[in-house]
């Protein structure tokens, strides 16, 4: 049996944007732990997002998913640049079990517009756009975006050597009832190729810093989804209504 796929779900999906000269100021995203619960053919998933802001003024958003067949971190450290816009520094993948074990570290410089990929200790270097995102912090950029009411258009995100561009579509905002409660979210779908049967939707919730509460993918065959099951939010217990 595999577990990749719901670990795929779990860290999850998904441009350098256009400023606007009369875009919001956005602050900085708020400290946060937030676990997610997940069931795949039986199998119990927990999943952890959580974002810490050292004395720097960096700021580590890391993402940590395990069960009994497999183990999956990713870890992103930040800066909060101008014009409401993450600026990457590293972003390291780390994956155990399932058979193969696989490592992966992208070095960011913004400055020369470079990214030195260690994919299974080969390095190689790429050119970059300004604006380049990584393979996690994208979520958080998307928050942003939704804060400053910028529309959802194409992300460009450094993936393991390769630059890829995500794309989303905001479908409107519905009430999502959790372990942690029910909220007000924000619906959020990837928009994909047309002959790709995957469908990627997630739901943020508007009065807490738009925390993802909900993550559902489907494709041919089938459906997965995690829901938030506990949070914190700077310090506050993350409560529904």
């Amino acid at each position: 049996m595999k577990l990749r796929p719901i670990l795929a779900v779990l860290a999850f999906l998904i441009l350098p944007l256009t400023v606007w000269a009369d875009t919001p100021s956005v602050p900085a995203p708020k400290s946060f732990e937030a676990i997610y619960k997940a069931r795949y053919h039986g199998i119990s998933v927990t999943a952890t997002r959580s974002l810490q802001t050292l004395e720097d003024g960096t700021q580590k958003f890391i993402f940590h998913a395990d069960s009994w067949l497999a183990s999956l971190k990713e870890t992103s450290p930040f800066r909060w640049g101008g014009n409401n816009h993450i600026k990457p520094t590293r972003y390291r993948y780390e994956r155990s079990g399932l058979g193969r074990n696989r490592e992966a570290v992208l070095d960011f410089d913004l400055t020369n517009l470079t990214v030195i990929n260690n994919v299974e200790r080969r390095p190689w270097q790429m050119d970059v756009p300004e604006g380049v995102l990584d393979k996690l912090n994208y979520q958080l950029q998307i928050r942003a975006d939704l804060l400053s009411r910028k529309p959802l258009l194409q992300y460009d995100i450094a993936d393991g050597g390769k630059l890829k561009q995500y794309s989303f579509e905001v479908l409107g905002e519905e009430v999502v009832k959790t372990e942690a409660g029910r909220f007000n979210a924000v619906k959020i779908r990837r928009v994909r190729d047309p002959d790709d049967d995957r469908h990627t939707t997630f739901w943020m919730a508007k009065d807490w810093d738009y925390m993802i509460v909900r993550l559902q993918q489907k494709d041919e065959d089938s459906t997965y989804e995690i829901d938030l099951h506990r949070a914190t939010l700077d310090g506050r217990k993350v409560k529904g209504f």
